[in-house]
């Protein structure tokens, strides 16, 4: 039964070299050379080894008739008929060489369209997609309020695995691919592909360091404890409104209540960050995490229930409201499905927040997205994609914002040593 199976399988997988011209690649006069990722040079360079030959990179531990390969091991062959079988027995593979080309080929570009969407056949998958996601949504949030001690877990266990690909293929669901003709689909194809390798190539220093200095000031909120550090220096509605200290609207956003807490956000930092970075440069990130956190705790202040009130989700927010502006801006270039990310994003927290408004504090979240939209109106007639370097304008708010961050660092550790129990 297995080797019919097997058998089976092989046939039914097409080989994708009947899709490539001899000696051509298929999708080199679509690569988008105006943009600031319409470069070849974003693909992999072939190793020395493999120069001249065929060969893959590998994407798993596999063995193949004895013999053991690991994930980014190289394999090179002679001939064709080698490769189809090295190609085949693998399995899991990300890169794939050819003899002609100075550059390794990622698996998504392995073959092109060849003829326009099945309308019908699309949303039957998408379908599935959907109907898959509600019922798991449903468990979940089930869980979230029968199991009160797992409800957080279970809240973004539906976010992640219930409600992101339940708004995706709701999304997918109103796309009427089948109006794109072949080229347009090709076309779309590379520019995502390339879009994306354009924006992981960037450098990340600078929000690993921001990362790290998040997860700094956690620790320092575990050492002295957490209720006692949210008394010390988060958003307390008492405190600022009646006690003057007004710093707490800042140095709140540097906090955070638990590990779930941190790490989530520090996730969603991290890739909201990338994007911003390589579309608009460090400088708008600064400034727009800088003035979103601000705008989002005003908001708690003033809109929300009046508990206390800990952690960047408002800065973040005012990130993805930001990007919202840009994808608007420019939408002629940026690949559509950076968009449709974004407004996912959006839909899921906006759903998710009513889900836990219990412990969530949806006012800093609605007032951090407001404020990044709001710095995207401003801004928008003077955005410039990818520049060169940002002007002194921008530089100097970002550089105001990175002080006065820095100097709610140091406010949060003298109150925590304040109330330092050792």
């Amino acid at each position: 039964m297995e080797g019919q199976q097997n058998a089976e399988s092989d046939e039914g997988r097409r080989w994708f070299l009947n899709d490539w011209p001899k000696g051509g690649v298929w999708f080199r006069d679509l690569i988008p050379a105006a943009q600031p990722w319409g470069q070849v040079t974003l693909l992999p360079p072939v190793p020395e080894i493999a120069k001249g030959s065929y060969g893959v990179r590998v994407g798993a531990y596999t063995k193949v008739d004895s013999e053991r390969y690991e994930p980014g091991e190289v394999v090179v062959v002679d001939t064709e008929d080698e490769f189809r079988r090295l190609f085949s027995s693998l399995g899991a593979v990300t890169d794939f060489i050819f003899p002609w080309f100075e550059r390794m080929i990622p698996l998504a570009l392995m073959v092109p369209h060849r003829q326009r969407i099945d309308l019908f056949a699309y949303r039957r998958d998408v379908r599935a997609r959907f109907f898959k996601a509600v019922l798991l949504t449903i468990a979940l949030v089930a869980v979230a309020f029968l199991v009160p001690n797992l409800s957080m877990l279970a809240l973004l266990g539906a976010a992640f695995y219930g409600l992101f690909p339940l708004v995706e293929s709701s999304m997918d669901w109103m796309r009427r691919v089948d109006r794109y003709s072949v080229e347009e689909l090709n076309r779309r194809m590379v520019n995502h592909e390339f879009f994306r390798r354009w924006i992981i190539d960037h450098d990340t220093r600078l929000l690993k360091g921001g990362l790290g200095i998040l997860i700094a000031v956690f620790v320092g909120q575990m050492l002295v404890g957490t209720n006692r550090s949210i008394e010390a220096a988060a958003l307390v509605r008492e405190s600022v409104i009646e006690g003057g200290e007004w710093w707490r609207v800042v140095t709140s956003g540097l906090m955070h209540g638990d590990v779930i807490h941190i790490l989530f956000n520090g996730m969603a930092l991290y890739s909201l960050g990338r994007v911003l970075v390589a579309l608009l440069g460090p400088a708008f990130l600064t400034f727009v995490f800088f003035f979103s956190v601000v705008t989002g705790s005003l908001a708690s202040l003033w809109l929300g229930a009046g508990n206390n009130s800990v952690g960047a989700s408002g800065g973040i927010l005012g990130c993805l409201g930001f990007l919202l502006v840009v994808t608007v801006r420019f939408n002629a270039s940026i690949p559509g499905f950076l968009q449709a990310s974004l407004i996912q994003s959006t839909l899921v927290v906006a759903i998710f927040g009513l889900l836990g408004n219990q412990f969530i504090d949806n006012a800093a979240h609605a007032g951090g997205f407001l404020g990044g939209i709001f710095l995207g109106g401003i801004f928008y007639p003077w955005l410039k994609l990818a520049p060169g370097g940002s002007s002194v304008g921008i530089r100097l708010l970002s550089w105001l914002s990175v002080a006065a961050l820095a100097g709610a660092v140091g406010k949060i550790g003298w109150e925590l040593w304040r109330v330092s129990p050792f």
